[in-house]
């Protein structure tokens, strides 16, 4: 499509519906963009299901992590924060994406900097109910998140506040992945051949002209 705007996603769903193509539609994954969601409302009404894709979730957590490490860095001397330079990457990475050697030192930071270590497990804490296959509705997901973000408070990190209130504020939707656990991973491979194409062009004013090479690309 031409665009992101609410108009231009209801014309195409409006379309989609009438022509049969989304008769068997049960469920939309969306990242946090109010224009998807009030599309699919206004097209589908309540019949069909609207989730929050975890990956945004967790992107837009890495985001204010990022945020509150940054926050605690600056309330330490400035010889202590320079212990710090150059491990960024290391907060950020998922554990077992990490050799045994960055673990180490990981751990190592974290006993040294217990601030940025309970920040970093209160991340994987997140990450953890999303993963626990136990929870398999939406109000045994909204209960782990809730207090989650009761663990995070004592904390009193202005970021993370900020996170709490993405999170509550998307609750309904984003709880509603307990359902079904669908993402948004396949369309999010598609983004970046999208990407792949722009930046190999240096960029395609004519979207009708963009548009056919995606055609092309993806068959």
């Amino acid at each position: 499509m031409e665009s992101r705007e609410k108009e231009v996603v209801v014309a195409w769903l409006r379309r989609a519906k009438e022509s049969g193509l989304l008769s068997e539609l049960k469920e939309v994954t969306i990242d946090m963009w109010d224009g998807y969601a009030e599309a699919v409302k206004e097209v589908f009404g309540d019949s069909v299901r609207v989730t929050i894709d975890r990956f945004h979730v967790m992107k837009n957590f890495q985001d204010r992590l990022n945020e509150a490490r940054r926050e605690i860095q600056n309330n330490l001397p400035k010889e202590k924060a320079k212990e710090l330079k150059g491990s960024r990457w290391l907060w950020l990475t998922n554990p077992q994406n990490l050799t045994p050697e960055k673990r180490k030192e990981l751990e190592a930071l974290k006993k040294k900097f217990p601030a940025l270590g309970r920040l970093a497990e209160h991340r994987e804490a997140l990450r953890k109910i999303f993963e626990d296959g136990r929870v398999k509705r939406p109000d045994m997901g909204e209960a782990k998140l809730l207090q989650w973000i009761e663990q995070g408070q004592a904390m009193g990190l202005k970021a993370l506040e900020k996170f709490n209130a993405t999170l509550k504020n998307w609750m309904g939707k984003i709880t509603n992945y307990f359902v079904a656990r669908n993402s948004n991973g396949r369309t999010e491979g598609f983004n970046r051949g999208l990407r792949a194409i722009l930046w190999r062009a240096c960029g395609m004013k004519n979207f009708e002209n963009f548009r056919l090479r995606v055609l092309y690309a993806f068959s």
